[in-house]
């Protein structure tokens, strides 16, 4: 719960990941109820292979937002 936390604050400050999750698209895709059944249930699995997930992937405007991310700095010392 604690990493979670700060995984959320960590998140927020970051530029890339506002710019990534304020995009509409991203917000449609965050407001499909399958997709947030998907996050309920924490089922990374089908959350990473939702059909609409992979369609962001492959948009020519929201795939360079994903591509400015850095996992491993978001990640890193929560483990």
């Amino acid at each position: 719960m604690m990493q979670q936390m700060q995984l959320m604050q960590r998140l927020m400050k970051d530029e890339h990941f506002k710019a990534f999750i304020s995009h509409p698209k991203v917000q449609a895709l965050f407001k499909d109820p399958e997709f947030q059944e998907l996050i309920k249930k924490q089922d990374m699995g089908k959350l990473q292979g939702h059909p609409k997930l992979m369609a962001l992937m492959r948009d020519p405007e929201v795939a360079p937002l994903m591509a400015k991310m850095d996992p491993k700095t978001l990640f890193e010392g929560l483990a």
